[in-house]
């Protein structure tokens, strides 16, 4: 390609630098190798861990059938704060000789109210300019609004072709309003490798392609609104004892036309049988979107001081000060700012078994 004709197909990026479309194949190609690699790694991982799983004592055999898990927290404040906080998920499954099916419901949501205020009285009337001397009030305390709300729903199907090697469909939408995510519509399809599977221990791999729709509070030049991806995945689950069980799921959604635009899902959770079927359940669960949404009208605020030189007032020589931290606040505009890269959501919950 000549030197014009690299120019010509040149694109400008947000930093501002420009890249041909050469480089640009170059970046997407030195990306699929590192994913190759990582995903070599992982298998790797695996048939070494699937070597050493093989030498524990005779497995037992998956639970064929249906069940249930159903996490439960609640936190409600009342007096002088009032705040309502809980989460949801359930988990349903079926798993059948050679398949298996999963759906997955998870809410978050947390409630608080604003400052307390005292309201005047109405029907008073005083100047422009002026304040009521000594007016009859009443405290206000608001009444909870939303402040925090997460919510997902996922679903999932994979079939066995042979005992350590599957292929796998599913479909999620997902919704984070303080992310700025309105609607993400992700469906995926793909292959993946189970290196062990008993009552103890299951850990499985997923590979495979994606398609993802989605709608930001704010239009997003910069980003796809639909594409197609990579995704990558894995589910470990592990019963240390009688008692006792960790789980931890990753998943990533690699856009494959902008490898810089992906996003990572992934929890942790340690589950401990109380009494019966009821488990006390802590998660720790990371959120991570690597080209986060926008967020528009943030006010500029300058905190000043003012100074008058000259000490009479309304002389026309004063001037702002700005300040780090007291004096005035001044609004001077607003600007736009990308949302966070991560969340985090830390759970403690009541598990009911079905």
């Amino acid at each position: 390609m000549s030197d014009a004709a690299r120019k010509r197909y040149a694109v400008k990026t947000p930093a501002g630098r420009r890249y041909s479309a050469d480089s640009g194949r170059e970046h997407v190609m030195k990306w699929w190798r590192r994913s190759v690699m990582a995903m070599c790694l992982v298998a790797g991982f695996g048939n070494g861990a699937a070597v050493v799983w093989a030498q524990d004592k005779p497995k037992e055999p998956p639970k064929l059938g249906w069940s249930n898990n159903t996490d439960l927290s609640i936190v409600l404040t009342a007096g002088n704060s009032a705040a309502k906080t809980w989460g949801f998920s359930d988990e349903l499954r079926h798993a059948w000789k050679d398949a298996r099916f999963k759906f997955e419901a998870n809410v978050v949501r947390s409630d608080t109210s604003d400052d307390r205020f005292f309201q005047v009285a109405s029907g008073l009337e005083f100047p422009v300019g002026g304040a009521p001397a000594n007016p009859a009030t009443s405290l206000v305390k608001p009444d909870p609004t939303r402040d925090v709300a997460t919510y997902l729903l996922r679903g999932s199907y994979e079939r066995n072709i042979t005992a350590r090697f599957f292929w796998n469909g599913g479909a999620s939408w997902d919704r984070n309003d303080d992310a700025g995510i309105v609607n993400r519509y992700i469906v995926h399809a793909g292959v993946g490798n189970t290196w062990a599977d008993s009552a103890r221990r299951r850990f499985a791999t997923s590979y495979g392609i994606s398609y993802t729709d989605r709608q930001e509070d704010e239009p997003d030049p910069e980003k796809d609104h639909r594409f197609a991806g990579g995704r990558l995945g894995w589910d470990y689950r592990e019963q240390i004892n009688a008692a006792t069980t960790i789980d931890h799921k990753f998943a990533t959604n690699v856009n494959l036309s902008d490898p810089s635009d992906h996003s990572i899902d992934t929890t942790s959770a340690v589950t401990v049988a109380m009494a019966g079927r009821i488990s006390l359940k802590v998660s720790l669960q990371w959120l991570y979107e690597n080209q986060p949404a926008l967020e528009s009208d943030l006010d500029v605020i300058a905190l000043v001081e003012l100074i008058n030189p000259d000490g009479i007032p309304g002389s026309g020589d004063e001037f702002f000060r700005t300040l780090t931290s007291g004096g005035s606040k001044l609004v001077l505009g607003s600007a736009d700012a990308r949302k966070d890269k991560l969340d985090t959501i830390f759970k403690t919950a009541i598990v009911i078994k079905f």
